[in-house]
């Protein structure tokens, strides 16, 4: 193969990223009463959640029909066309043909905003020939939308409307929901924070919509269930910043610490980030894991009562009594959002500070039940963390990895040689239970001595650690079972590595 095919057959680096705003919608910015727009949302809501789901059926049905040979062609249903039905189909289950046609344009149900995003940003993703086939051979289940669903909303072309400051300084947006008049609604931009704030700001200062600069591209319309507060997600991308003074052989290591939440060390040197710089991060989780369990415990005991009993003026339902408890849950959410934000961010500014040009991360799918022992615990949001940590490193130019973490605890990082009996029960017996063991090589020849996490993280930030690891396993005639499946039973489950 010569060099152009090499070239050729490599994807070109996406020049533009792109992110999510949340604003919360304050009030309506015109003649519109909150009863009044307040209606209108839960309509256009409504028609979509309707809509999404009518495509799904119709693509199910035509493609089953077509694989059982019921039907010799097949293709996607028209959104456009499905519009059309379901203008016809609320007519026959409605006596008021007049407010059934004022959301919706050419003789659809909803307007072709609502439907063009609909389209391309949630449905598109769901109908995927290899998704389908998984479907009919029962591997996975006919996707649905549930009713309080997002009402996706376009703004990336030049006739569409977008996000404007008005002369007194607020914010404005005409939602382009059904035809004109569009309703105008403001946004609270008041006590946002300075990140949003000046993202705000570069989104605003191109309205021309500039590829050097950052551009609205979409909106998704959400109501909170436990608020009954209406946010808008503002969907934009902005060119990806260059990558200078960072060097791809020099590698940031990410472990799950068992004596701090993360662990991360440089391939390259001594430098790392562990117990000293997470000890204030380590007491906040500590203490919301704290709060949480002795709250949910109050809640689903005694405290519910206050809300239940007979004397009680607010209702005696279970959604009444389970509201507490909704509403701890999302104060939890928020607090787990503003941790993992801040603990990806510190591991980001490691790299870019010593000139790695890539983090190599545990790969967690289907792993969930061996975290219980790690300092974060079995009930975090990794998915969210490992989300958070790569989108804010493809910010910076850097490259995220995830490797697999087989054996990555047990691994000497200094002479490669795998400490098989060095498991949860090993560290358990170190001192203040495990909180001090020390990973000490098991290789007569070598004696290397180190924290365990410190030991796995550089083991992490070693490239091709797989290929390694695999090929000492064969050395060593260990079994490489192990790295091939997700339940082996030998691995310790609280580092899982």
């Amino acid at each position: 193969m010569n060099t152009q095919e090499v070239s050729a057959s490599v994807p070109a680096e996406p020049t533009r990223l792109n992110k999510v705003l949340k604003l919360r919608i304050l009030k309506p910015a015109d003649d519109r009463t909150w009863g009044n727009l307040g209606a209108l949302l839960r309509e256009v809501r409504y028609r979509v959640y309707r809509l999404a789901n009518l495509y799904l059926s119709e693509m199910y049905l035509g493609f089953h029909r077509h694989r059982t040979g019921d039907a010799p062609g097949w293709q996607k249903p028209n959104v456009s066309e499905l519009n059309k039905r379901l203008l016809e189909m609320l007519g026959q289950e409605t006596q008021k043909p007049a407010s059934i046609r004022r959301l919706g344009a050419s003789g659809g149900a909803l307007f072709s905003c609502v439907t063009d995003a609909l389209s391309q940003n949630k449905l598109r993703a769901l109908t995927a020939r290899t998704k389908w086939i998984d479907v009919l051979k029962g591997k996975s289940s006919l996707p649905t939308f549930r009713l309080n669903m997002a009402v996706p909303v376009r703004a990336d072309k030049s006739q569409h409307r977008r996000l404007v400051r008005q002369p007194d300084g607020s914010v404005t947006l005409d939602l382009m929901l059904c035809p004109k008049p569009h309703p105008r609604v403001l946004l609270a931009t008041q006590k946002i924070g300075d990140g949003a704030a000046a993202v705000l700001d570069r989104l605003l200062n191109n309205p021309s919509q500039c590829l050097d600069g950052y551009r609205q591209r979409s909106f998704e319309i959400k109501e909170d269930a436990r608020t009954r507060k209406w946010w808008l997600y503002v969907s934009y991308d902005f060119p990806k910043a260059p990558s200078a003074n960072l060097c791809t052989d020099i590698v940031v290591g990410v472990d799950l610490g068992f004596s701090t939440p993360i662990y991360a060390a440089i391939s390259n040197g001594h430098a790392r980030l562990g117990h000293r710089a997470f000890a204030a991060l380590a007491a906040r989780i500590r203490s919301l894991q704290r709060q949480t369990l002795v709250r949910r415990r109050s809640i689903q005991s005694g405290g519910r009562a206050s809300v239940s009993a007979e004397t009680a003026r607010s209702g005696h339902g279970v959604t009444r009594k389970l509201l507490p408890t909704q509403r701890l849950q999302g104060r939890i959410d928020d607090a787990y959002t503003t941790l993992n934000h801040q603990l990806s961010r510190a591991v980001v500014d490691f790299a870019r500070n010593h000139g790695a040009g890539v983090i190599q991360m545990e790969n967690l799918d289907g792993l969930k039940e061996r975290l219980s022992g790690t300092f974060l615990g079995q009930r975090w949001r990794y998915h969210q963390l490992q989300q958070f940590l790569k989108y804010k490193a493809e910010e910076v130019g850097i490259e995220v990895r995830q490797v697999s973490p087989r054996m990555t605890s047990r691994r000497c990082s200094a002479c490669g040689h795998i400490h098989e009996s060095f498991d949860r029960a090993a560290r358990d017996r170190g001192a203040d239970g495990g909180f001090k063991a020390r990973f000490v090589c098991s290789n007569p020849k070598c004696g290397h001595t180190a924290d365990p996490d410190y030991n796995a993280a550089r083991n992490l930030a070693t490239l091709d650690i797989e290929r390694i690891i695999r090929e000492q396993c064969v050395t060593q005639g260990i079994s490489c079972r192990s790295l091939e499946t997700d339940d082996d039973s030998t691995d310790p489950p609280h580092t899982v590595g």
